[in-house]
């Protein structure tokens, strides 16, 4: 089986109507984080993840995270790419509350959004380029691509030791299974040398497995649980994602 991110499992649903953040995670609103991508050895483009802010869906305060992807130089002649992929996720129940993804790749298009309504037990999506919409039974709280790379930077992360998460995006649900094999310390320019630990997610996204290749994520061994690195190796070739600039505001 393939995925495209890992979810959250056996998490409580909170009442409607929290107003305010966590305290408890490692990340806040105004956290960004920048990546040059590369393919083998070219910079291929640009990537950034930011918690842009709190909003509210149906009644429930969320982190609104927001991913963007985009292809320049030769890389961008030769096929170009462009999303945006936002997420809201619940900042008490650290669930998935909606998700929104724009795409352009080369020539084709997309553009959906989905909300997650527990309290109907119902997953709603909407295709916004056939404008067709779909009603899902939801039955438990869940993540979706972006949110689940928050949520993991939740959860204690230690070495040999296994995560296992549920994810829902539209009619599909996996389990994916996320366990630190290595710690080594790397340099990245925003934070200097820093400890880190590597997560293979298990089953991988499905770009990467239909073109037999591994994924990886390098995450800080800290109390920031920074993604400060994402690799893959495919037939297809090797891409990287490097951390080289970030925001994060002191919590307060």
């Amino acid at each position: 089986r393939t995925v495209t991110g890992v979810q959250t499992c056996a998490l409580p649903i909170l009442p409607a109507g929290a107003e305010t953040a966590s305290t408890n995670v490692p990340f806040r609103v105004g956290e960004k984080l920048t990546y040059q991508v590369y393919w083998g050895p070219l910079v291929a483009g640009k990537a950034v993840l930011e918690v842009a802010g709190l909003e509210d869906v149906a009644s429930n305060s969320c982190y609104h995270i927001i991913a963007t992807v985009e292809t320049t130089g030769i890389i961008d002649m030769l096929f170009h790419v462009k999303t945006r992929t936002e997420s809201w996720l619940d900042a008490d129940a650290l669930i998935t509350r909606r998700y929104k993804q724009e795409r352009a790749e080369g020539k084709r298009t997309r553009a959906d959004d989905a909300l997650y309504d527990y309290a109907a037990g119902q997953l709603f999506t909407t295709n916004h380029v056939t404008g067709k919409t779909h009603a899902y039974p939801l039955d438990g709280p869940v993540q979706d691509l972006i949110s689940s790379l928050y949520y993991a930077r939740t959860r204690p992360l230690a070495l040999d030791v296994a995560e296992k998460f549920p994810i829902r995006l539209g009619n599909t649900k996996y389990d994916v299974t996320i366990k630190p094999d290595e710690r080594k310390t790397l340099y990245f320019r925003p934070t200097g040398n820093v400890k880190a630990l590597r997560l293979e997610p298990n089953p991988t996204i499905a770009v990467v497995s239909a073109n037999g290749g591994r994924m990886w994520f390098w995450v800080s061994d800290d109390a920031r649980k920074l993604i400060l690195m994402i690799t893959s190796d495919m037939k297809i070739g090797s891409a990287k994602f490097v951390l080289t600039e970030m925001s994060t505001p002191d919590k307060k």
